[in-house]
């Protein structure tokens, strides 16, 4: 009724036909008609699919536009990575078997309802399973120079290395090309970045990474002045890191007697040598932030005192003993005659004390350098005398009396002994 011709071509048949008109009054006219519906253009996507990885399940979907639905996938040419395969559904799935370099080209077909195709050339690309290591860098100090590699393996070299999320720390940049780290970091904190690593193949892996930026931790100075035998504390507390900490002795060794708390970095215990020591004393923070310092401990002896330093007189044929005894060291002490050569008949024992049976007076006396030397070594040399006296006598033993009166005069007189007497 109307001329008008209508529907949906369901093929690309030619079709060759007449068409006649016909008016209300019988009179009619005709026409010859070609009509060849064509295909429309179908498109397949996605034009680049995502990498596979050897030994992990992959599923990557096709999909199909501009024609007529539903539609049926098939590929045409190139062959498929072993491992995978195409469903007319259009995913290609599976797991591939063997990596494949920088990949294999496939022509992936899909056709609609009516038999109309469209075709994509993909590449399909297994990678080896690339890794990138270290997940935590060595951590940076404000203000120190840092360098440290961000390094990959299982795939083909070289690699390309680019953060795709996160921030590295201020003052700190990542070389494209060798994975490295550098600068002179100027804010204290952690950043967790992801790098992606790629390899020469294009087949790439991310891998968050973590960096701290330290502050610059310091540790108090010690107390350079100790004494062999007294009890010594200071304290190497560190500041300016996160609490709490743990101290070490990195290098060297302590004094000998003192130990290290290594919770609050307090030195403490009694020297026993007055060797000198230099060490390193480490502390590490609650976040693994690391402060050090050096130090010099050279302990002394103390000024120790001997006493008495005139021994009292002995006397010829007598037996003598006198103590000397010694103060400010630790005990015990060990006694010894460094220069001088005791009364004949004397001797100074290791106790200190001088003892014997004089043999033979000496006048005015002589005198020996005694040396005390206490538990840890230190020592004080002493001089002191002694005199051995001769056995003195006096006479006579009775005075003649005397007489109320008359004048008087007896003489008592001494002898054994050296003139002048004092009487």
């Amino acid at each position: 009724s109307t001329g008008a011709i209508t529907g949906t071509p369901t093929a690309t048949t030619t079709a060759a036909f007449t068409i006649t008109a016909t008016d209300a009054n019988a009179c009619s006219g005709s026409r010859a008609y070609t009509l060849t519906p064509t295909c429309p253009t179908i498109t397949v996507s996605p034009t680049s699919i995502a990498n596979a990885t050897i030994g992990i399940a992959y599923s990557q979907t096709m999909s199909a536009s501009g024609g007529s639905g539903p539609y049926t996938y098939a590929v045409s040419s190139g062959t498929l990575p072993a491992g995978l395969s195409l469903s007319t559904g259009g995913v290609i799935s599976g797991t591939p078997t063997a990596t494949n370099g920088a990949g294999v080209s496939i022509t992936v077909r899909a056709t609609d309802i009516y038999g109309c195709t469209g075709s994509q050339v993909v590449i399909v690309k297994v990678c080896p399973v690339i890794s990138i290591s270290p997940a935590n860098l060595s951590h940076g100090y404000v203000g120190t120079a840092y360098s440290q590699t961000i390094s990959a393996t299982g795939g083909a070299t070289p690699y390309n290395f680019a953060i795709t999320s996160g921030t590295l720390p201020a003052g700190l940049t990542l070389a494209a090309s060798t994975g490295v780290v550098s600068g002179t970091p100027t804010t204290a904190g952690l950043s967790t970045i992801t790098v992606r690593a790629t390899d020469a193949n294009g087949c790439s892996v991310q891998q968050p990474v973590n960096i701290r930026v330290c502050p610059v931790i310091s540790l108090a100075a010690l107390n350079s002045t100790l004494t062999v035998g007294s009890a010594y504390s200071s304290s190497a507390a560190a500041s300016a890191g996160t609490a709490p900490y743990v101290y070490a002795v990195s290098s060297g060794a302590l004094p000998a007697g003192l130990s290290l708390n290594t919770s609050t970095g307090a030195v403490t215990g009694t020297p026993t040598s007055t060797t000198s020591q230099t060490f390193t004393i480490t502390a590490t923070d609650a976040n693994g932030c690391v402060g050090s310092r050096s130090y010099t401990l050279a302990p002394v002896c103390p000024a120790i005192t001997i006493s008495p330093t005139s021994l009292s007189n002995g006397t010829l044929g007598i037996a003598y003993s006198q103590t000397l005894s010694a103060s400010n060291g630790s005990t015990p002490y060990t006694w010894t005659t460094t220069s001088g050569t005791w009364p004949a008949g004397l001797s100074l024992s290791s106790a200190g004390v001088v003892s014997g049976t004089p043999t033979a007076s000496n006048g005015a006396g002589v005198n020996v350098t005694v040396r005390a030397t206490d538990l840890y070594g230190c020592f004080k040399d002493q001089e002191v005398s002694i005199k051995i006296c001769p056995v003195l006598g006096m006479g006579p033993t009775s005075l003649i009396n005397g007489t109320v009166g008359l004048a008087y005069s007896q003489t008592i007189a001494g002898s054994g002994g050296a003139s002048p007497y004092t009487y």
